[in-house]
């Protein structure tokens, strides 16, 4: 039975991931033949895009009273994007380097709203104000990368497919729905996953999840990095992170709050374990945006760090109390 539970799951983030990709392809595809700018829809609905199954499962997580899945997939899928994704990029990478200089605004942006978000979730309860607050956030970061940030250099237009404005719009809807379904299927089967093994749903989130839902952002920094396109490896992490802590933490609240489900948990191990490595991700990641090239050995360091992550938080390892006995 758990094998059938762990292969509805797996299905379930194929059709949530492939639902996504069709809804990027053709809603940028719409955009192109629109007119509309490639870095404002690479800003925009990209950016969105590849948040929106986190998103889903949000939705569908605080409409059945399973916060603490939220803030799993949130937390795990930010960790995987620096410790995993990255660590992958600065290994397979030749003179892999950050840049602080060159990418100071979105670095502090990152900094800041990991800093906020980990303050807002350290009570494990989200209230309204900070849903608002979030949503906030990520409005004035939209406006922020279409109408102040500039690219580095011109990328090449995205080239729209062949079908039609009409057709893309029915792939679109049809891909919405898909988005709704896989979501639907994986909340169902991390809940029945943890019933049968006897864990909380949150551990589920903060591995399997978080790391099925951060596979896009890993086959995107793969191709980027064998092209030495360094600078779309940043933005992806960075824009991946900031969109998941405001977007998938922020509009589940509020719509929680309206529909009546209040988002608080009663018994998560985010406070000791998860929401510090995050920190540390975040902290370790600024840090090493000041060298001119990264060496590998930090790529294996994070790429540890990550194991250390999915280690610890099956054995529900409490960091901040380990280290105040030490």
């Amino acid at each position: 039975m758990i094998f059938l539970w762990f292969g509805v799951l797996a299905i379930s983030l194929f059709v949530l991931l492939k639902s996504a990709d069709y809804f990027i392809e053709d809603s940028v595809s719409v955009g192109t033949k629109l007119k509309i700018p490639s870095f404002v829809l690479g800003a925009t609905i990209v950016a969105f895009g590849t948040s929106l199954p986190e998103l889903a499962v949000a939705i569908s997580a605080i409409l059945k009273d399973a916060p603490a899945i939220i803030s799993g997939t949130v937390i795990g899928s930010n960790i995987s994007n620096i410790f995993f994704i990255l660590g992958v990029a600065i290994i397979i990478g030749k003179g892999f380097k950050i840049d602080f200089k060159k990418n100071a605004a979105p670095l502090l942006i990152l900094f800041f709203v990991t800093g906020i978000v980990s303050y807002f979730l350290w009570d494990n309860e989200y209230s309204l104000t900070d849903g608002l607050i979030s949503v906030g956030l990520l409005v004035a970061y939209i406006l922020y990368i279409v109408f102040i940030q500039k690219p580095e250099d011109e990328e090449d237009e995205e080239e729209p497919n062949d079908r039609s404005i009409l057709k893309s719009s029915v792939f679109i809807l049809l891909s919405g729905v898909g988005i709704w379904a896989g979501a639907e299927f994986v909340i169902m089967a991390i809940t029945k996953v943890a019933q049968l093994l006897n864990i909380k749903e949150d551990i589920i989130s903060l591995t399997v999840v978080a790391l099925g839902t951060s596979l896009p952002e890993l086959a995107v920094t793969i191709v980027a990095v064998k092209k030495n396109r360094y600078g779309i490896v940043l933005g992806n992490i960075i824009g991946s992170n900031v969109f998941n802590m405001l977007c998938v933490l922020g509009i589940p609240v509020v719509i929680g709050h309206f529909t009546n489900h209040p988002y608080i948990i009663n018994d998560a191990v985010f406070t000791g374990f998860s929401i510090p490595l995050m920190l540390l991700a975040t902290v370790l990641m600024l840090l090493i945006s000041f060298f001119k090239s990264i060496p590998k050995v930090f790529g294996i360091v994070f790429v540890l760090l990550y194991l250390f992550f999915i280690i610890g938080t099956f054995l529900k390892i409490n960091l901040l109390e380990t280290l105040y006995n030490i």
